[in-house]
């Protein structure tokens, strides 16, 4: 229990006075003898002790209203509810859920506008004196002000202002930020309004340490839920969930199928939902694809056909329409689109006693390009898949110019002789081509010498060896190695290839090289494929922007059948060169709240972040961003105001606005919402937050009648007009026994 003005307390000294009377006015009666009341001296001792009771009991009852009233006085209260009565000051805090749940309609307005009526509304009817601040949550807590907690304009201007993100909600970040806000200030009384729209997930996303943390506020104010939607309305809603192109490798001149995949996650059937799909801002078909009804949980394909005419950095843009909350109906995706795929391939050349297949490069370049040299020959010239071949001992920095992958087939590290393997100005360039953005294939064989790899490629070296190399093991014809396909992780780049076992168990295996997986070799490597025996046969490592992938056998026929089986050979190809192209592809796919970062090739004057566009505003918004930092050795520049999805680009000061992806300076990235907002739109009853945090909260609904609640609310945390109705009742029955009393004598 608190007291609002404890000082009133001092009036219970006035008890003292019924108490002084009583005994005054007992020492005013001087006994004298007198003969006859000897005779009576037994009937008036029964009565004198009623007498004496009677006056005990008048004492009390008239010490106890003085008692009570000061009590009333002083204006006790709860102690979890500080906030006092309607003229006390009180430090308030409004926290505003952002997601974009929150922009779903129940009835004519928004839960986000009912919310910013309902919290102006109780701005307007704090009392005098009293502070604001207001706070924006949905995964994270912004404190957006006012600079002086006392202005209200502001304050409102700041509620008027509150948009939804693209963010899912998680209320914990914003109540911790709440409860620091509302003990900066001087108040006695604090109140925490939270205007959110009750999905059970923002209570759930961290319960254990949202229901110890909504427990300490109650402790210390009087913690409030406004609740901004309809609790019995059931939401349609349905999520764009994966937008993809369906060809392995894009390139243009061809027409391909684009997919699009929508659930509903709402508790109702959702119908009549249309769904479009555009390319660079440009329909792929006019009047989309509607889907006649997708059941609650249920998920539904849409297939789109398109023309790919341009190279580049291409935008997907999924959208539908027909449900009830837009924040999760639409997907951004970028692909690259090739003209040409030009790899280089440095192989040992054929001798002339040698058959057609005993080069090199001969499987390689089969699987890359699947057509006969004699009769596809114009297939061949016009294929987007270029290969050029050169041998070890005769590549320069120069074979590396416009080439998007590099394979090294059976390629010596140059030795001693200097008339033997790769030049070590060539092995300092490809560290350079993989370290912005190439791939790099390497493949063992008779000529790769495990030393020699180590010096000149190792970590001591160029640093392109996923792990360092030990021996050669070989094995029998009886017991060959044979990849496992149980091995194979499902989100690596061989993920496509697990379930094709029998193809890999077809690429048996007579030597390999021992690949060295101590904790310290192995920092940073990823092992895609391992042999039965549980060896690695394929790892990868990431450097820079580019990546490395190193078979631990050779990529043809001299140590096993890795490459020389085409059902194996040409799909595992294509995915991996498909895998390594799309690290090229500038800026990329986000999820709201992911950083974007941008190294710039040379040193600007500043540099700005360009955000979507509003619905509202012809032009986009550019924020100023903090000075790039040197990262890894490179300049970087970072932002991380990411709220909301849709297209956003780094560029410097001054610089133009990218058209969709094709801007000359700068990086794009497109954003996309987080879908965990509406995988369970499930909202909590006011039983049911009781149940989750363990007691039951204070929830009003937003509406014309919310600060009418939060009045009386607040007036009810306040004892002070039971005391007073005590008190009178205690009159009455002091009156009333002094009467009896009387009578009584």
């Amino acid at each position: 229990m608190t007291f609002l003005a404890p000082i009133m307390f001092a009036g219970a000294a006035a008890v003292s006075i019924p108490i002084a009377l009583h005994f005054f006015y007992r020492a005013r009666y001087k006994p004298l003898p007198w003969a006859p009341m000897k005779f009576l001296k037994e009937a008036v001792e029964q009565t004198s002790r009623r007498l004496k009771f009677q006056e005990w009991v008048l004492l009390a009852l008239r010490c106890l209203a003085l008692i009570l009233l000061a009590l009333a006085l002083a204006r006790p209260g709860r102690e979890s509810a500080t906030a006092g009565g309607g003229t006390q000051p009180i430090d308030a805090v409004f926290v505003f859920d952002t997601s974009f749940t929150m922009a779903a309609k129940d009835g004519d307005k928004t839960r986000l506008e009912r919310a910013k009526a309902a919290a102006l509304a109780i701005i307007d009817a704090l009392p005098d004196k009293s502070s604001v601040q207001v706070i924006s949550v949905a995964d994270r807590a912004t404190a957006l002000g006012p600079v002086s907690r006392f202005n209200r304009d502001q304050a409102k201007q700041l509620v008027q202002a509150l948009e939804v993100t693209s963010l899912s909600t998680d209320l914990l970040p914003g109540l911790n930020e709440a409860l620091s806000a509302a003990e900066t200030g001087r108040a006695e009384s604090k109140e925490i309004y939270v205007f959110t729209d009750m999905q059970r997930a923002g209570f759930d996303r961290q319960m254990s340490a949202l229901k110890p943390k909504c427990e300490e506020i109650k402790a210390k104010a009087n913690l409030i839920f406004i609740r901004c939607g309809n609790v019995d309305r059931k939401t349609t809603n349905v999520a764009v969930t994966e937008v993809r192109l369906e060809a392995a490798i894009p390139h243009t001149k061809t027409r391909v199928p684009f997919v699009v995949k929508v659930k509903n996650t709402g508790r109702t059937p959702a119908r009549a939902i249309k769904v479009f799909l555009d390319l660079d801002g440009k329909p792929v078909e006019e009047k989309g694809v509607e889907i006649a009804e997708i059941e609650p949980g249920d998920a539904a394909t849409v297939t789109l056909t398109g023309d790919l005419t341009e190279a580049g950095a291409r935008l997907l843009t999924a959208r539908v329409t027909g449900d009830d909350i837009d924040g999760d109906n639409v997907m951004y995706k970028v692909v690259g689109v090739r003209d040409k795929v030009r790899v280089l391939l440095v192989a040992p050349p054929r001798r002339p006693e040698q058959s057609e297949t005993d080069a090199g490069d001969w499987f390689a370049r089969k699987a890359l390009i699947p057509f006969d040299a004699d009769k596809d020959r114009d297939k061949i010239a016009n294929y987007f898949i270029e290969t050029e071949t050169v041998a070890p001992n005769e590549v320069g920095p120069d074979k590396l110019l416009k080439k998007d992958i590099v394979y090294l087939l059976n390629a010596a590290a140059r030795t001693d002789n200097p008339l033997q393997g790769m030049a070590p100005a060539f092995v300092d360039k490809l560290a350079e081509f993989v370290k912005n953005g190439g791939g790099l294939i390497v493949g063992c064989g008779d000529a790769v010498n495990p030393a020699a790899y180590n010096r000149a490629l190792g970590p001591n070296g160029a640093g392109l060896l996923p792990l360092p190399l030990g021996a050669v093991r070989t094995t029998t014809p009886a017991a060959l190695f044979v990849p496992a396909a149980t091995s194979i992780d499902e989100n690596s780049v061989f993920g496509p290839m697990k379930p094709y076992t029998e193809w890999l168990a077809r690429g048996e295996l007579a030597r390999m090289i021992d690949l060295d997986e101590s904790p310290a070799a192995a920092a940073g490597a990823t092992v895609l494929l391992r042999t039965t025996d549980n060896k690695p046969l394929v790892a990868s490592r990431v450097v820079g922007q580019g990546e490395v992938i190193f078979f631990a056998t050779s990529l043809d026929e001299n140590w096993g059948r890795m490459m020389s089986d085409g059902q194996l050979a040409i799909p595992m190809t294509t995915h991996l060169v498909s895998h390594l192209t799309n690290r090229k592809v500038p800026g990329g796919t986000r999820v709201v709240g992911s950083p974007l970062s941008w190294a710039p090739p040379k040193a600007e004057a500043g540099y700005e972040l360009i955000k979507p566009a509003k619905p509202s505003e012809k032009t986009r918004a550019r924020v100023q961003l903090k000075d790039a930092k040197e990262v890894n050795g490179k300049l970087t520049v970072t932002s991380a105001d990411t709220l909301v999805a849709g297209e956003y680009a780094i560029v410097p000061v001054g610089a133009a606005d990218p058209v969709g992806l094709t801007g000359e300076t700068g990086v794009v990235y497109v954003v996309n919402p987080d879908l965990r907002e509406t995988e369970n739109l499930e909202t909590l009853t006011d039983g049911d937050a009781e149940k989750v945090l363990g007691f039951r909260p204070v929830i009003l609904s937003a509406g014309t009648d919310t600060e009418a609640a939060v009045r009386e609310r607040r007036t009810r945390g306040e004892w002070t007009e039971y005391a007073l109705l005590f008190l009178l009742f205690l009159l009455v029955a002091e009156a009333t026994w002094a009467w009896f009393c009387g009578k009584a004598k």
